[in-house]
């Protein structure tokens, strides 16, 4: 299971989203630009993403420098964040999530 929370952005049209993810066991963070009509770089919507692999990002404090451009983490949100992983300390991930993991290894090497 993982958590997901939305920021609220400091950049017009963008979302903000930091969470834990427990079948990589990392935090992470996305920054997406919106999509607007007529956006001639449509394709391009993701300014920053971190977390995406497996235990990539240790403490959700690790997030806050990154992000400081386009959220503010503050301690009421770190506090939910690291909520948030306690809760899935007896859960490591799932068969089908260790597997699928295994696979993505296999196709990086």
């Amino acid at each position: 299971m993982s958590s997901r929370r939305r920021l609220p952005s400091k950049v017009p049209d963008h979302t903000v989203a930091c969470g834990w993810d427990n079948p990589l066991q990392t935090y992470f963070c996305t920054v997406v630009r919106d999509r607007v009509a007529g956006d001639r770089e449509a394709d391009d919507l993701v300014v920053l993403w971190l977390g995406l692999d497996e235990r990539e990002v240790r403490t959700p404090e690790a997030l806050v420098g990154p992000l400081a451009p386009y959220a503010e983490l503050d301690a009421a949100m770190l506090s939910l964040l690291r909520a948030d992983r306690a809760a899935d300390l007896d859960r490591g991930p799932s068969v089908l999530q260790r597997q699928s993991l295994a696979a993505i290894k296999r196709r990086r090497t």
